[in-house]
């Protein structure tokens, strides 16, 4: 029963990691573009 849960909280953990990665990379890549887009609507 340990083993198992310990899978399941390491499985867990690995999905938690791997939403904020893309949480980060998704505001890298709409950074840029909302620049862009605040700069246009300033004009």
């Amino acid at each position: 029963m340990r083993r198992i849960s310990a899978l399941c909280a390491a499985r867990s953990f690995a999905y938690l990691y791997d939403m904020s990665a893309l949480a980060v990379l998704l505001r890298l890549e709409l950074h840029p573009h909302l620049g862009v887009l605040q700069r246009s609507q300033a004009v």
